[in-house]
């Protein structure tokens, strides 16, 4: 570190921390007689370990990266590569990087253990592998078919056949536990498979993505996971269509939630500085019929997205050491209140007014300054601008304020020992003015701070007060009305404005959405019962239910109940026929027909809803093909068909059913592990 620059003091401080390290134990609240570590290395767990680690291998990984090679680090886990045409031409380079590798040990006192050492050689034709081994310390490394790195598991050919089935069946388990845990609400358990089950899943989905299209049975096994996520959720069966189960849950789909990723990786590295390496690799992007690279999918995907105007995302949009301007909320009580409005009023101070609008698919930003006569500019002590950044498409209005308020300080005069207020009624921009992060907008926000360091130069006072949008005062109704006028349907945007990063990601996450639908030919009885299938309203329709209450309606919502006409489908019944011995039991001949449950449909049914009797969709929250489009379920009837079924108890869960799905499992398990195990 002293190598590199870092000051005396700041070394003697690191010394003092990484030195004479003490260990204690505790074991049921009785502590340990505190004992030292001679070699206790760095702590895991503190946020300064892996800053120091980059120091410690920085000799050893700082190589440049290109077409013929390159190297990364994580924390002790090192990984260099090679390329060549073929694996012999290769075997020179890797024998470099190995030397390199043993005398950085030597000289760092480190220690690479050759047992952890993997050799592959990534190629599309298997007979141009090289199994030669490399010797390290001694002992022989042979090159291997597939090898972990940063958690993928990357085979020859890289059809990551077997990380995806590590990834179905961690995931699997995950959603298995989170089905044992019956009860919670459906909104606890979606918030939780959200957190727990699908990143496991996830992880690193961008590499591998492609691959998990031509590998079907793999796709079923992570599929699966999506089915057993929906069953703890709403309490749906296995055997409900994975599209449906999802739908009914309200949760994202496999495609959903890769492409939500791989579009946020494409915006991220279009939003790095141009002197990030990352961003030069998309110069090397090559367009191959049979060979498609898993960044140059994503590409074609994205290929819409405005690439050349996007704004630029810093590491950081202050260093630690400067400090940070906190607005003043003018939400406060009693005295402090008054002098807030007092002092948003006052006509001595500079005060400048901002605002921003988005409507008539347009976004616009205007302000207002309003400056004492003795700083006037030929007289003129207010100062006004308007200016139409863009489509709804490309900036928000969050964006639009930080883009105002960092305008409104470059129309300030030459001043000293002055007071600045600067009025917002966006809180959003005001608390990121507060606390400036790598996040859209940061290039608007560095702006402000620079005028902000220049004024407070010159011995000025700078303010920065938030208002509500019915504040009273006349400054601010001025900005509103130039931000108003910006967004007039007859104004021409401005041309060569950087578009907010994170507008385009929710365009293309809307468009998602809006694209989702039902696989043709798949829940027939579901689009039966309710024609929105995917939509917002089943969300809506479960939240409001405990966890038993759901399950019956997700029962009845996708037809797979336990009435004998689905029952004698799956095998579990002798017949299909309805107790009444009338007809075959249904959904729609248990809700509406069956004479055995007359008295309860009459009790809680036909008393509670007096309308559209005997329609289904109705009943179970549904949207029918007559419903206009701000139809909305009606919960009460919904409420009243859950209250019939569960008074019949036609629905009830039974011991055979529980042993069945339980061994059900048991089976598949081993299956999946099977696949884990052969890594």
């Amino acid at each position: 570190m002293k190598a590199r620059g870092i000051p005396e003091g700041l070394l003697r401080w690191i010394d003092a921390f990484c030195s004479e390290r003490t260990a204690t134990i505790v074991v049921n609240g009785q502590s340990s007689k505190s004992q030292p570590l001679p070699q206790a290395g760095l702590s895991q767990g503190s946020p300064l370990s892996p800053i120091l680690f980059l120091f410690f291998n920085a000799d050893l990984v700082q190589t440049q990266i290109d077409s013929n090679g390159g190297a990364i680090a994580l924390v002790d886990d090192y990984t260099a590569w090679m390329s060549g045409p073929t694996a012999q031409s290769n075997r020179r380079g890797i024998q470099a990087i190995i030397d390199k590798a043993l005398d950085w040990e030597r000289r760092s006192d480190a220690t690479f253990e050759a047992e952890k050492t993997a050799i592959i050689h990534f190629t599309r034709y298997t007979g141009r592998i090289d199994l030669k081994p490399f010797t390290i310390k001694g002992e022989k490394v042979v090159p291997t078919d597939q090898v972990k790195i940063l958690g993928v598991v990357m085979d020859s050919r890289l059809h990551y056949k077997q990380h995806i089935a590590r990834a179905a069946t961690k995931g699997l388990e995950a959603a298995m536990e989170l089905r044992r845990l019956k009860g919670m609400a459906p909104s606890t358990t979606r918030q939780l498979f959200t957190a727990m089950v699908a990143p496991v899943v996830d992880y690193a989905s961008n590499v591998w993505m492609h691959a998990c299209k031509t590998a079907s049975a793999y796709r079923y096994a992570v599929h699966r996971v999506q089915r057993v996520g929906a069953q703890a959720i709403i309490g749906s069966f296995t055997t409900v269509a994975t599209a449906v189960a999802e739908a009914e849950a309200h949760i994202a789909t496999i495609y959903d939630r890769f492409w939500r990723r791989a579009s946020k990786l494409w915006v991220d590295i279009h939003t790095l500085p141009r002197t990030n390496p990352v961003r030069n690799l998309l110069r090397g992007i090559k367009a191959f019929r049979r060979f498609i690279s898993p960044l140059r999918r994503i590409a074609d995907v994205c290929r819409e997205l405005p690439r050349a105007t996007m704004e630029i995302i810093q590491p950081f949009a202050l260093a630690p050491w400067e400090g940070r301007m906190q607005a003043t909320l003018g939400i406060q009580e009693g005295e402090e209140d008054d002098k807030i409005k007092e002092l948003a009023k006052a006509g001595w101070a500079v005060r400048i007014a901002t605002s921003s609008s988005a409507r008539n698919d347009l976004v616009g930003m205007g302000g207002t300054a309003r400056i004492p006569i003795s700083l006037a500019r030929a007289g003129k002590i207010i100062e006004t601008f308007s200016v139409t950044l863009g489509t709804t498409e490309e900036h928000n209005p969050y964006t639009a304020e930080l883009a105002a308020i960092a305008r409104g300080l470059k129309y300030l005069p030459e001043m000293k020992c002055r007071v600045v207020v600067i009025l917002t009624s966006n809180r959003s921009a005001a608390q990121a003015i507060g606390n400036p992060r790598q996040q859209s907008g940061q290039g608007h926000n560095r702006e402000i701070y620079d005028a902000i360091e220049k004024l407070k130069g010159d011995m000025n006072r700078v303010r920065l007060i938030w208002l509500s949008s019915d504040s009273e005062l006349k400054i601010q109704r001025i900005a509103k009305m130039s931000a108003r006028h910006a967004t007039e349907p007859y104004v021409t945007p401005r041309i060569g404005t950087s578009k907010a990063k994170t507008t385009i990601l929710s365009r293309m996450r809307a468009d998602l959405r809006r694209d989702r639908k039902l696989p043709d030919g798949v829940g027939r009885h579901s689009r039966k019962v309710d024609s929105a299938l995917p939509g917002k309203h089943t969300r809506l329709l479960y939240d409001q239910l405990p966890w038993k209450e759901a399950s019956v309606l997700a029962q009845l919502r996708t037809g797979m109940a336990r009435l004998n006409g689905y029952l004698y489908q799956i095998g579990a019944a002798v017949t299909d026929e309805c107790p009444c011995r009338r007809a075959k039991e249904t959904v729609e001949h248990f809700l509406f027909r069956c004479v055995k449950w007359m008295a309860q449909r009459k009790e809680m049914m036909l008393q509670c809803v007096e309308e559209k009797h005997g329609n289904l969709s109705f009943h179970l929250g549904g949207k029918a093909a007559s419903d206009g489009q701000k139809w909305t379920p009606n919960m009460e009837a919904v409420q009243a068909t859950i209250r019939f079924a569960i008074a019949t108890g036609r629905l009830d869960r039974d011991d055979n059913s529980i042993t069945t799905n339980l061994s059900t499992i048991k089976l598949y398990l081993p299956t999946t592990t099977t696949l884990d195990n052969q890594k």
